[in-house]
């Protein structure tokens, strides 16, 4: 599989994500899928750009796991975590792509939470802002039908999430993973 993705990527560029979860797992596929990435990286060096991405920590022991791993990446670039202010701009902006306005009792709610989470480490930033503004809407959607049933519904009023979209249960699951210190593997879609 990593020698076909080189081949897929070759003249451009192989992004793996969550590198780490190589290292995590508990066979020896990650060992020999981290051995096959070294060795086609430097069958590949001049056809083919390598990112890695993952969290700091955990990145250091994905690059730990091989040495010929370490001496192959010349460069290391961190990202720190969006700011609770950063995250409510993502929000809005996710809003608004999809035609959402927000009331301020939700912009209230939100930098709470966002406040909230920003003191835990390795949280999902961007994801976690699209997975609440997702929870919101379905909320919202459940609100209107209850108030409204099969009656009209005016453009206005399906565009508007409230304060009342929004509850604290809504961002539970991602707080509690957090909380107890869950090891999360696996990839992003």
């Amino acid at each position: 599989i990593v020698k076909e993705k080189f081949k897929k990527a070759q003249g451009g560029i192989l992004f793996i994500d969550e590198a780490y979860a190589l290292v995590e797992s508990h066979n020896s596929f990650g060992d020999e899928a981290i051995n096959t990435i070294v060795q086609e990286m430097e069958n590949n060096r001049d056809d083919v750009i390598v990112i890695f991405a993952g969290y700091p920590e955990k990145m250091k022991d994905f690059l730990d796991k091989n040495e010929g791993l370490r001496s192959r990446i010349a460069f290391h670039i961190d990202f720190p975590d969006y700011s609770p202010e950063e995250l409510l701009e993502i929000l809005k902006l996710m809003a608004n792509n999809k035609s959402y306005a927000l009331d301020d009792a939700l912009i209230e709610k939100c930098k709470s939470i966002f406040e909230k989470v920003c003191s835990h480490s390795e949280f999902g930033n961007g994801r976690f802002v699209r997975n609440l503004l997702e929870q919101v809407i379905m909320k919202q959607s459940v609100r209107i039908y209850e108030a409204y049933g099969n009656r009209k519904v005016s453009k206005k009023v399906v565009c508007l999430l409230k304060g009342e979209d929004f509850d604290d249960t809504v961002a539970t699951p991602f707080v509690k993973v957090k909380d107890t210190k869950h090891k999360s593997i696996g990839f992003i879609a």
